[in-house]
């Protein structure tokens, strides 16, 4: 293969790098272009065929690849650094942090280069930061690590009079600092710029209209001799109002007070727009991972573990929540390793998850809950159940993947059937094309699934096609990416090779309900993985196929919670 003979190829490659919407394209070029067998050239005599399949060639082509994913991660970078520093007002008036996992300072503004050489928190030559107060240091950490949850965070620190207001930020998949950042922090004294006014005071803090008025006045100009004449009161007056707003506030000093005046109304004008309405729960697992759930339905009823498909991004639980109450179900919906804000594990394998399951369970206290997993979700709950036989009572698999031994390759949905061959032919090419490719979705998710729903089933294409189920799709798969979207690409490959764990091991109910119609894991590949389970109660149901979540799930559980809880199953 040489550049002059394949321009328009090589053209391709570096135009998606510039628009990776249309990665699926590019895709289709290059899995044509691989697609014909080495000894294609003898039997064609060399007159249709010509030598690019060759190895040497795959090479020239993995090396446009990669320059063209460089290129595009380049960009990637700036694009992402310009909407953290302006989501995260870059010009305000308080020193500012970029902090990474280990609460280095990987970034700051010359605001906090001055004012953070000495004092309660420290830039030290390392560029790591050094606190007075240990318990504030504390609490920065539980920020950092996500122990606290994603949303926006103001910590105050009693000894020194000093607020941080912390952001969680989105993780970048591009390279360089901006993927390293995972906190933006900005370090509040008690003087400031920028004042909350009254109403604003009154609101937050649930204080009297002259203490809001106060204190308004004492974030403006700092001084209450001056604030007391300001407002035609007296001193002594000024005194008491201070006092009580001090008491309601918890703060020790009229200094502290106003630190955390300020930190509250700034915490109000950078809150950013959110992802998600649903409150994300947190464990810190005995690794140090953060490990985090959502729960919906009957917080008193009874417990039912579930995991979404491949993605994170399926089903919108929000849709089940009035039946889900009706029921008397507490849907627990786990959260895997490097989705949300569970923690990523490198080389994690679905055999692995069975403890941080365990793990969840025994700290909300439930014992041998039902699962219920979804698509991606299958295997994971498959092999916890094959280790743990006491993690669950019953499990229910709906669309699962499979083994990689019961693929069928030859029925999968094209996109997919595309990937695979380009594993096979090169994991490089696999990799390389998933990075572009994630950017891709990240960047026009409608044109991605437009393109995807084309070759599945009718029942798809019509959730693909229902403008809130997209949206639902589209929005849970943001939230699910907060930690970056690369882990898509390791469960892409996990699935490449074998569980390592025996299923027929298995000893509790199992309910396996497939579509017949699933382009993506074919029926038949189905019921090799149920060929795999003692004494499943295996269900093809008609007319579905990949997202048939939606159409199925109420009767799906019903049937589920109904099975008998036999202890033994061979």
């Amino acid at each position: 293969m040489s550049d002059t003979d394949n321009d328009e190829l090589i053209g391709q490659i570096y135009e998606t790098a510039l628009s990776p919407g249309d990665w699926v394209d590019l895709v289709d070029t290059i899995t044509g272009w691989t697609d014909v067998p080495a000894d294609a050239l003898s039997e064609s005599g060399g007159t249709e065929i010509d030598t690019q399949r060759t190895p040497a060639d795959v090479e020239i082509l993995i090396n446009h690849l990669d320059r063209a994913v460089r290129s595009s991660a380049y960009m990637h970078a700036l694009e992402d650094r310009t909407r953290i520093l302006n989501d995260m007002y870059n010009q305000m008036p308080w020193p500012m942090l970029m902090l990474d996992e280990q609460m280095g300072v990987l970034e700051c503004n010359p605001v906090a280069e001055q004012v953070l050489s000495s004092g309660p928190v420290e830039i030290l030559p390392d560029r790591s930061l050094h606190f007075s107060d240990r318990e504030l240091r504390q609490s920065l950490k539980r920020v950092i690590s996500l122990e606290a949850g994603r949303e926006t965070q103001l910590l105050n620190s009693r000894q020194d009079s000093v607020s941080l207001l912390c952001l969680p930020v989105e993780k970048s998949d591009a390279p360089g600092t901006i993927s390293q950042v995972r906190t933006i922090v900005w370090v509040l004294a008690g003087q400031s710029m920028v004042t909350p006014s009254p109403d604003m005071l009154r609101s937050v803090f649930h204080i009297t209209h002259a203490e809001a008025r106060l204190l308004h006045l004492l974030c403006k100009v700092g001084n209450l001799t001056q604030s007391a004449e300001l407002l035609n009161i007296s001193v002594h007056t000024a005194r008491t109002q201070l006092k009580s707003t001090m008491s309601k506030l918890n703060a020790s000093s009229q200094v502290q007070l106003v630190s955390q005046a300020m930190g509250h109304a700034l915490v109000q004008a950078a809150r950013l727009p959110q992802v998600q309405q649903e409150r994300e729960f947190t464990l810190n697992l005995p690794d140090d991972r953060v490990l985090s759930w959502y729960e919906y339905g009957d917080p008193g009823g009874r417990p039912v573990l579930t995991l979404d498909n491949l993605g994170g991004a399926v089903p919108d639980h929000t849709m089940f929540e009035a039946w889900y109450r009706e029921k008397g179900l507490r849907m627990i919906m786990i959260v895997r390793p490097g989705y949300g804000i569970s923690t990523y594990k490198a080389n994690f394998e679905f055999r692995d998850f069975g403890d941080d399951i365990q793990a969840l369970c025994n700290h909300l206290k439930i014992q041998r809950p039902a699962m219920a997993a979804y698509c991606g979700g299958g295997p994971y709950a498959l092999c916890a159940a094959a280790q743990h036989p006491a993690l669950f009572d019953r499990l229910g698999i709906l669309a699962s993947t499979v083994p990689i031994e019961h693929f069928e390759l030859d029925k999968l949905d094209r996109l997919h059937k595309m990937f695979l061959r380009l594993f096979r032919r090169d994991p490089r090419l696999f990799v390389l094309m998933g990075r572009l490719g994630l950017r891709g979705v990240q960047h026009a998710p409608e044109k991605y699934f437009a393109k995807l729903a084309k070759s599945l089933c009718e029942h798809d294409q019509a959730v693909l096609g229902n403008p809130d189920l997209l949206g639902r799709l589209i929005k849970s798969m943001r939230r699910s990416h907060f930690q970056g979207a690369k882990i898509l690409i390791d469960e892409y490959l996990r699935l490449q090779f074998p569980w390592k764990v025996p299923l027929g091991n298995i000893t509790i109910p199992v309910l396996h309900w497939h579509g017949e119609d699933d382009r993506i894991i074919s029926i038949g590949s189905a019921r090799g993985l149920a060929s795999d389970i003692p004494g499943v109660r295996f269900r093809s149901v008609p007319g579905m196929g990949r997202f048939m979540i939606y159409a199925v799930w109420e009767e799906f559980l019903s049937e589920l919670l109904e099975l008998p809880a036999e202890t033994q199953r061979r």
